[in-house]
């Protein structure tokens, strides 16, 4: 009897163990499990690391796991943990990944060398997430890059003229040495940063002798679409990754618009969007604990160089950075801050004294003569409320329903949406800013788009998890089709015809470098040398902000065609070959004789002012061009 009671007892022991053992592996899977958080998962590709030791065989590890339970186990808890809808995957860089934590709870099971099994799991993870993440990268780039190229092969209008006169007139006489120049690189408030872009193009195809006409129209637009593809692979990074964003940023016709164009407003608006995809935002758990990355200081200081307008995006940012950075405030602004911005502003003014011949400070005379004396004014003006009625509305387009969403979400929960916060402060700030400015453009609140469709997808992506499928498809073909309605009129139709012009001109004139053009219509309609890519002589009617109680040449001539004609043709040959709007013909008949209409191409429905519905080209009859050159 009491051997039997003995036994019996050991066996309660055995039965008591067995059952403590199970509890404790039940208790580590729970661990497992709940050792994922949701909002803290970073899906940043982990890195293959080959192990420094061989794995050991399954035997070793104890018949509780073995290899492929712990792999199956950590895969379907890897590919079953959703990414965060709150942070973006960018900014949890220094996070535990999704692996990692799985692994950090199955070390709470003491088995023997379980971390050289570890290792080669983690291992083996990273492989597979990193070819995977490789694999999706390659194919949202390429599938950027197609819209990108796409948009600068289908928009053939014409939008505004700093997209030529502001860029690549300058660059071609930087390189050619033919060109014109407008009275701001007279005055120096321009910086030759971005000219200076293209003329680098611009030098390798005249190295190379492939400075064709067509090549010089076309390769600094197929440069800024690179430059456009790198920001919208940023504004999709930034957001963590989300088809959404993808699909937001790939179909505003506004930017489909202007993507390609060799615009200042282009290029800010790229700087925007990748400089915002590094930013540290303090939106996590261990976000205050992150290093920061501050390569968006020297984004925000080129763009503010570029265009000082775009100063108070970077004014909001830069506080909220000083407010939470953990690094120390005053080791950021003298350590980061200063030395970044002594840099770049050296650099750049070195740059423009260089080109100007004398020190200057472009974003100086920039500040006096657009605010400080309101030339800007000169060139047309809009009521306060303009940006917000008709300018914010135009650029972002059909978008504006879900950005009207995004931002009544933001405002509701604004405990919840301290980014959403921030970056509606930057846009709210830029607006006030512009909106003091009297002179205003659509182009001027471009820079806004990437913050604007931010703040979109945020409140998007949540309600797509919840919605019918039918509901998804059917806001997806509405954006799409609100947007690819205006971006093919835009990019087809309206405001072709200054466009279309400048190929025929160059086939009119042919070999004959004698040949002079004169565009009779508002200053700088079409592009002129950068287009032409013709060494001859072109006149083209100015528009420099004149002196009080004086008028500028485009107005004159307008006021009296005749009496200008006059004045400029009394000593000299009229010109080969001239250009004007449809509504100046009934005007100017009298001037036309002598000249035969060779091109009617169709410019826009909605003509306004001196802006007509067609461009004409009259070449002269070749009697009179013969006594022309006798004489």
């Amino acid at each position: 009897m009491p051997n039997k009671r003995r036994q019996n007892r050991k066996e309660q022991q055995v039965v008591s163990s067995s059952h403590r053992k199970e509890s404790s592996g039940r208790a580590a899977v729970e661990v497992a499990r709940s050792a994922v958080p949701v909002t803290t998962i970073s899906t940043e590709p982990v890195p293959a690391v080959e192990p420094a030791v061989s794995m050991p065989p399954p035997s070793q590890l104890g018949e509780a796991v073995t290899a492929s339970s712990l792999q199956g186990r950590a895969e379907r808890l890897a590919s079953t943990t959703p990414s965060s809808p709150e942070r973006p995957a960018s900014a949890t860089s220094v996070q535990a990944s999704a692996a990692d934590r799985i692994i950090d709870a199955i070390r709470s099971i003491n088995i023997p060398d379980l971390n050289l099994f570890l290792a080669n799991v983690t291992s083996y993870l990273g492989g597979k997430m990193a070819a995977a993440r490789g694999l999706r990268t390659l194919q949202v780039v390429a599938l950027i890059f197609f819209v990108r190229i796409l948009s600068v092969f289908f928009v053939q209008t014409w939008y505004v003229p700093d997209e030529y006169w502001q860029s690549l007139e300058v660059a071609h006489k930087q390189v050619f040495g033919y060109g014109a120049l407008t009275w701001e690189w007279q005055k120096g408030i321009r910086s030759y940063l971005y000219p200076s872009l293209f003329a680098t193009l611009y030098a390798v195809l005249k190295f190379t002798g492939l400075d064709s006409p067509e090549a010089v129209v076309l390769i600094p637009r197929l440069f800024q679409a690179v430059i456009s593809t790198a920001a919208d692979y940023s504004f999709y990074k930034w957001t963590g990754g989300r088809k959404w964003a993808l699909f937001l940023i790939l179909t505003p016709s506004f930017w489909f618009y202007t993507s390609g164009r060799t615009l200042l407003q282009t290029m800010e608006t790229c700087l925007v969007a990748i400089a915002l995809s590094v930013y540290p935002f303090k939106d996590g758990a261990l976000a205050r604990y992150e290093k920061e990355n501050n390569k968006w200081v020297w984004l925000a200081c080129i763009s503010t160089f570029l265009r000082p307008t775009s100063a108070p995006i970077w004014f909001v940012l830069a506080l909220y950075n000083i407010a939470t950075t953990n690094q120390g405030k005053l080791r950021l602004l003298a350590g980061t801050y200063l030395p970044i911005g002594l840099m770049v502003g050296g650099a750049l003014v070195a740059l423009d004294t260089y080109f100007y011949g004398k020190l200057i400070i472009t974003p100086l005379e920039f500040f006096k003569f657009n605010v400080l004396q309101n030339v800007a004014s000169f060139y047309g003006t809009h009521p306060w409320y303009w940006y917000i009625t008709t300018g914010l509305p135009a650029v972002l387009g059909i978008n504006t329903i879900p950005v009207a969403w995004a931002i009544y979400n933001v405002l509701r929960r604004r405990q919840e949406n301290k980014t959403g916060m921030l970056l509606l402060l930057a846009a709210v700030l830029h607006v006030i800013v512009h909106s003091f400015i009297p002179h205003k453009e659509f182009r001027f609140v471009l820079p806004l788009l990437p913050i604007l469709l931010y703040l979109a997808q945020n409140v998007i992506v949540p309600w797509s998890r919840k919605a019918k499928a039918w509901k998804l498809y059917l806001v997806a073909i509405v954006l799409l089709l609100g947007n690819a309605v205006p971006a093919i009129y835009l990019g087809q139709t309206h405001q072709r015809g200054t466009m279309q012009v400048m190929p025929l001109l160059r086939e009119a004139v042919g070999s004959n470098n004698r040949s002079s053009i004169l565009f009779m219509m508002p200053c700088h309609s079409t592009p002129l040398y950068s287009h032409l890519h013709l060494n001859i002589t072109t006149r083209y009617l100015r528009c420099d902000p004149p002196s009080p109680g004086e008028t500028y040449e485009s107005e004159a001539f307008y006021n009296n065609p005749q009496r200008w004609w006059r004045q400029e043709y009394s000593a000299r040959q009229t010109p080969s070959l001239i250009v004007m709007f449809d509504v100046l013909r009934g005007r100017v008949e009298n001037l036309l004789q002598g000249y035969k209409l060779i091109h009617e191409v169709p410019h826009t429905q909605y003509p306004e002012g001196e802006v007509g519905e067609k461009v004409l080209v009259f070449q002269k009859n070749l009697q009179l061009k013969q006594t022309d050159e006798a004489i």
